[in-house]
Formats: C-alpha cells, structure tokens, sequence
C-alpha cells in the first residue's frame, strides 16, 4: 500500500474524533436519523497501487451503483449495510507488459459503521437545523471480482486470473441535503482496499485501490424525529400551580340551534312522489331521518322552522323542472310532516327549477370533483364524481360563458349540448346532473336550559344543545383537576372554537392538569386580554423559561 493511501484513512478516522473532541460528551447531543434507504449513482478512479498519486488524473473514468439501509442507533453513531456493483477500469504501470488501460466487474456487500460528524459539531450548543448533515463511515465486507482473465497483464510475473470472492475495507464521507420531509440528496466520497491479487503483478502487491465518487437520494422509513430544544433547567422553576384567571361564561338566555343536510332523493322520470323502497331512497330518507332526530333528541325540543329548497338539474323544458323541483320538495315536506306531524305552518318551501349555479361551481371547481361547498354526495356509501376528462377540461371556458349568458334556459341548454360537439354535455348529464337534483334542508329548534345534572350526560351525547355557561356549570360539578372536569372544559372548546372565553378556561385546565403543550395551543385562540397574559406568563414560569416571584398569590415575571 503506496503513502497516500495511509494519509487517506488517517484523515478520515481522525478528522469525526477531532471534531468530536471539541465538543463534550455524546449524551449532550440528541436526534437520531430512524431507518433509511439509500440508492446512490457514480463513477469511480481505479488504478494500480503502484501509480503515483500525481497521476490520479489521469486514472481511467468509470462508474457504478450502490443501495444500503442503515440507522443511528445513538445521535452520533450508527450502522449501514451496502450491496455495491461496479463496473472498474484501470491504468497498469509500464513494468507490466500491458500498460493499456482493462476494465473489469465487482459485485460487493460492505457493513459499515457511521458517525454523524455534524451532530459533533454542533454539540450542546447547536443551532436546529438539519437542512444539512455529514457522516463519516468505514466498513468491512466481501466483493465478487471478475471479467479481467482474458486480459493480458504481464508475461513474466505470475498473477491470479479467477474471479473469486476477495476481502476488502472501505473509509469516506456523505453529505446529505434535506429537500422535503422524509427525502434527501447527497454526496459520497469513499476509498476502497481489495486483495485482488492481480493489480501490481510487477512488485507482488495483493491490495488494488479505487475511488468512487456518488451522488443519489436517501428516504426516511420514519419522520425524523425533530430535535428537542434544550431544556432551560432553572432552580426557580414553578411546581405549583397557582390561581388561575378562569372566565364565567355568559348565560345564553335563548338557546337556537341548527342543523343542515342535503337529500339526493331518488324519483322515476317526471314524477314527483317519494317511494321509500325506491333506489337509494333508503339510505337517503334514514339520513333524513338521523338529522332530524338529532334535533328533536329530547321531548322539549321546540322545532321553531324546517326550511326546504329543491333544485332539479337543467335537462327538460323549464316548465317541466319548475314541476319537478316544486312538487318534489312537496313531497320531502309532506314525509316529514307525516313521520312526525310538524305543523304546515313550520315550513319555508323554495325551489330552483334548473340549478345552474351548481353546475358552475363544479366546473369552477372540477379538482375537487365536488358541487355545492365542500361537499357534492355527502354520504360515504357514494361513488364520488370520476375525474374530469380532458373533454370537459378543453372546453371549461367555453361551458362557463354559455351558463353566464342572459337567455332563455332552453336555448341555454341546446347551446351547452353543442360545445366540443355535444361530448363534455354527456359526461356532464351522466356524473354531474345526478348531484344537481337535491333537496337542501335546515332545522332550527330551541332547547330549553340544562342543569348540571342533566348537563354531565349531555356534555358527552349532545354538547350542542349546552350552552358556554352550563358546560362551566358541568365542569364546576366535579373535582377540580379531575378527568371528568378536564373533559367539560375541553368539549366546550371544540364545541365553540372561536370563542375567546372558551379557549381561556381549555387552556386554564391543562395548565391544572400540567399538559402545557396543549394549554399554548388553546391559548392562541384565547385573545389579546390580560388574563390570556397572565396565563402566558404562568407557562413561561412553570417551564422554567423566565425569572418569576409570586405576589399576592400571582406569578409576577422578573425582569
């Protein structure tokens, strides 16, 4: 083995162990890299052991691949497994009869060991980022050289011509750059030694010497775990929990609420009845059926309204689809009142006879495969619309100005069928005009108030019909810090996530309860007020983050 190679292994062996010298311990560094695959393209030097390292220039280019799997089983140090396969040329010295360069195939397995160099040096004090990351590696392992027996090395010194499998070692470096998420792009500088016993026949040496240089993609089997900021470990840090500024929510003295839906009953061609057993009319009318028993749940429900507005879908003479959307959301009203004899006089009956404006929003809209909002079948149990063909895609500006026309919605439907020769207007009447046949519905009804015992229940079935102010009262009915008490607080959050007051008293309760993550996350929404303050500072205290002293029983932060 020539000097350079000596200087080569040095340098990568010392250079992690120098690096990791000026920083400390490993226990101060956290963050291990899970699981990944590699899949790495290059090309590779290689040459007689005997070629002046001067001459590395001029050692013949050649290239290769590699795939490995490894982990970091502590911040700093980890395993690889490599499978390489190389397709190797060389330059043989002029003491050997042939000094052309030859070429030959290696098939290789290495185990190496890692050491996160960047981990090192960043150390205690390290900034967190990982948009870069260097490991050092060597390793161990077997290769599978052949192809090189039909080459003429030399005639006067005995060298071996077989393929076999050879020992080997490896040392060298990859630098990784982070692009998304879970994938990174890299760079990989490594040497590697074999006993091939045929490279510098001249002088008897068994060692052959090649470097590669790679460059592919790295993926995470798992996120990477995101390194924790150092904890700030203060003598002065809050372990008890002080008062904390809890707001009364304010009564609702009428309590309304709503609830909307939308029906896609099925009906035969022209007519306007309702037949339960009909289609997908089952499943609709018991959809139907669950929306309005969430509303009437409790027998002092008052239902104060049942707004009803049909649409039918633009095929038809106009005349015709006033018919159908009138007399079928007639129908849906004249179901409702008979299943549970709501008066006539709760109805507010409206029909759209063509829905155009549905049917422009999808198109508007076509990624989304949705009409109406977000939702276009809003039940799992239906196919949702297939993708929009490139047919309706090509012509969407010219559909949309057709629909825009101020005209007569006959001639509006007749010039719709002949854009991009009638093929976007059939696929539009096949998987677009079936949703444009709906009925919408809102139900809006007065519960009565709730005490704190009939509330326990309630909070967890139908917190809807609690007000801010009885969750408060459900929450104060049992012990403080309690599971049960924890869950008001939180339920009144979900169940009003703009309210300020709301978000306070959520965010008060995991304070109680020491969940502080969660306590900012609610805080966020509790408002610039100076009790959403106070309980910031509360956190900060409590996390040992700030100087703190306590007055009068409240957290004062020091300067």
């Amino acid at each position: 083995m020539k000097a350079r190679d000596f200087i080569i292994a040095g340098i990568l062996l010392l250079l992690p162990c120098s690096l990791r010298a000026q920083d400390g311990t490993q226990d101060e560094v956290a963050g291990k890299d899970p699981l990944y695959l590699q899949l790495y393209l290059g090309i590779n030097k290689s040459a007689n052991e005997n070629l002046p390292w001067t001459e590395f220039s001029t050692y013949p280019w050649s290239g290769g691949m590699f795939m490995g799997i490894g982990q970091e089983f502590t911040p700093l140090w980890g395993w690889r497994a490599v499978v390489r396969a190389n397709y190797n040329r060389s330059r043989n010295v002029p003491l050997c009869e042939n000094g052309e360069p030859w070429g030959w195939g290696s098939l290789s397995v290495f185990g190496d060991m890692t050491f996160d160099i960047t981990d090192a040096i960043r150390g205690k004090n390290r900034k967190p980022s990982a948009l870069f990351d260097l490991k050092a590696f060597a390793g161990v392992g077997l290769a599978y050289t052949g192809g090189f027996d039909h080459v003429p090395l030399s005639y006067t010194h005995p060298y071996l011509r077989e393929s076999l499998v050879i020992p080997g070692m490896r040392l060298g470096v990859t630098a990784n750059f982070r692009v998304a998420e879970q994938w990174r792009v890299g760079m990989e500088l490594s040497h590697s030694w074999f006993e091939d016993h045929f490279n510098g026949v001249a002088y008897g040496l068994p060692l052959d010497g090649r470097t590669n240089i790679k460059v592919g993609v790295t993926y995470l089997l798992a996120k990477k775990k995101k390194k924790e900021p150092v904890e700030i470990v203060r003598s002065n840090k809050l372990k008890d929990c002080p008062a904390l500024p809890m707001l009364i929510p304010a009564p609702e003295p009428v309590k309304v609420r709503q609830l909307t839906g939308r029906a896609f009953l099925d009906f035969p061609v022209n007519e306007t009845v309702i037949y339960p057993s009909y289609r997908k009319n089952p499943d609709e009318l018991a959809r139907i059926d669950a929306t309005v028993e969430a509303a009437v749940f409790d027998t002092t429900v008052s239902v104060k309204s049942l707004m009803l507005h049909g649409y039918a879908s633009p095929e038809s003479p106009y005349d015709n689809n006033t018919r159908l959307a009138e007399g079928r959301v007639e129908s849906l009203k004249n179901y409702l009142m008979g299943k549970y004899a709501f008066s006539p006089e709760l109805f507010d009956i409206r029909a759209t006879p063509e829905d155009w404006g549905n049917l422009r929003g999808f198109l508007e809209n076509t990624e989304g495969r949705r009409v109406k909002g977000d939702f276009w079948y809003d039940s799992q149990h239906y196919v949702e619309t297939p993708s929009v063909p490139d047919a309706v895609l090509r012509h969407r500006e010219e559909l949309l100005e057709v629909i825009d026309r101020e005209m007569d919605p006959d001639e509006k439907e007749e010039q719709l069928k002949k854009v991009g020769g009638g093929e976007p207007y059939r696929w539009l009447y096949r998987y677009v005009y079936p949703g444009l046949r709906h009925t919408d519905y809102l139900i809006s009804y007065e519960v009565r108030a709730y005490e704190a015992k009939d509330g326990r229940r309630l909070i967890y079935s139908h917190p809807e019909a609690l007000s801010l102010n009885e969750m408060y009262q459900v929450a104060l009915s049992y012990r403080e810090g309690s599971e049960e008490w924890f869950d008001a607080f939180i339920i009144a959050a979900r169940q009003y996530p703009q309210d300020e007051t709301a978000n306070l008293n959520a965010a008060c309760a995991c304070v109680r309860t020491k969940r502080l993550t969660e306590a900012k996350k609610y805080l966020k929404n509790a408002g610039d007020t100076p009790q959403a303050n106070y309980l910031a500072d509360v956190i900060l205290a409590m996390e040992g983050q700030v100087n703190w002293r306590l007055e009068g029983g409240r957290v004062k932060i020091a300067p």
